[in-house]
């Protein structure tokens, strides 16, 4: 296996990207949501959403797992989007792999990447929402140090109901 480098996505890499964010969805949320979502997905789409982001500056830009030339994994943080959040708790949004690069070690970098930036742009508390049903998802928020605070909310995706819950944890 190549040399795993970790740096800032940048506009070139988010057709990539969104290639990886829908391969990793469609085998990790397989049996957890409807076929017919995971199956209708579009890369294109996904990319154009990050590359909107990014251009915006509404977001910092990911970071990417690029091994050779090949974006194989991101993960992306800012500031917690929910109500009960004051503005130090900072919130890893995604965080994805090809299915081929579970277990190697790259989703504690990519994680890891994600929490340095948090700490530097001063980032006292970081949280994750993560679907109740994703089992390997739940275990490596808590291998990282991250437990439940009690919150969860439900979201409808095509008709079916989704829940996710949140993990938190102190930084530093």
């Amino acid at each position: 296996m190549p040399t795993v480098d970790i740096r800032r996505a940048t506009e070139k890499d988010m057709p990539a990207l969104g290639r990886v964010h829908v391969a990793a969805w469609q085998w990790a949320y397989r049996g957890q949501m409807p076929d017919t979502v995971l199956d209708t997905m579009d890369a294109g789409r996904r990319a154009d959403g990050w590359t909107r982001m990014v251009r915006e500056g509404t977001v910092p830009a990911p970071h990417v797992a690029v091994a050779g030339a090949d974006v194989v994994g991101f993960s992306h943080a800012g500031t917690s989007r929910d109500d009960d959040a004051g503005a130090q708790v900072g919130e890893v949004t995604a965080l994805y792999l090809r299915e081929q690069h579970v277990g190697t070690g790259l989703g504690r970098r990519l994680w890891e990447a994600a929490l340095d930036q948090l700490e530097r742009s001063g980032h006292t508390e970081v949280s994750v929402w993560v679907l109740d049903t994703n089992q390997r998802g739940r275990a490596f928020y808590e291998r990282m140090g991250l437990t439940l605070d009690g919150a969860a909310k439900t979201e409808t995706l095509d008709g079916f109901p989704l829940t996710e819950v949140r993990y938190r944890a102190a930084l530093g």
